[in-house]
């Protein structure tokens, strides 16, 4: 690892601290929440979402690095929205609209501005394809058992196909994968009989591939 990887980690994980400073302080306006939600017990201090963004971003700058620093462009979204919609997702199991579509555009901008940068074209495809796959077996998986997610997941499903794909298809297949597995495991530990929020499980399991495998 050179100076400049190691300079490249610790900006990227102080932008990441700051970027969860102000994530924080978004949420704790509680400005997400519905009428029919307003009631609802607070849900705490949440310092962990600085500590994730950060660690997050720190996370992305290691794998790549300088010499493959254009793969930040759409992964770092993954580190920044995925503990955002966390949070939200585990307050109300809900997640927003127009939040999804920030966080999509951002990832399709970086997958064009990556695959330009570093003059692969495979990036773009790759993402394409990650994106598309990945609604279709959640258009399935939501045919076959109604009801079992919401369209706030498939609306963030192909966004995690999309920004981890432009890595690697393995490493898309991975994220899902073990977002799957975590999402199962956690379930027995459930305290209260609500939807399940899959939203933290995905931002999970995209981060933790793209560590494994990116």
């Amino acid at each position: 690892m050179t100076r400049a990887d190691l300079s490249l980690i610790a900006a990227l994980t102080l932008l990441g601290a700051v970027i969860g400073l102000a994530i924080r302080w978004r949420v704790a306006t509680l400005n997400y929440r519905h009428d029919d939600e307003a009631g609802q017990t607070p849900p705490g201090p949440r310092w962990w979402i600085p500590v994730t963004v950060a660690a997050g971003s720190g996370l992305l700058a290691w794998r790549f690095g300088v010499e493959r620093w254009p793969l930040l462009l759409p992964t770092l979204p993954l580190a920044w929205f995925g503990p955002w919609l966390s949070a939200i997702d585990l307050d109300v199991r809900r997640l927003p609209n127009r939040l999804l579509a920030v966080h999509g555009v951002l990832v399709a901008v970086g997958v064009g501005a990556a695959a330009l940068i570093a003059g692969d074209l495979n990036i773009a495809i790759q993402a394409a394809i990650g994106g598309l796959v990945a609604f279709v077996v959640f258009w399935i998986l939501d045919r076959a058992q109604p009801g079992g997610f919401g369209w706030g997941d498939g609306k963030y499903i192909p966004i995690i196909g999309a920004a981890t794909a432009s890595v690697s298809l393995t490493v898309a297949w991975w994220a899902f994968l073990i977002a799957c597995v975590a999402a199962i495991l956690a379930t027995p530990f459930r305290r209260r009989r609500t939807a399940f929020p899959f939203g933290p499980w995905l931002a999970l399991g995209a981060l933790a591939a793209i560590a494994m495998l990116g």
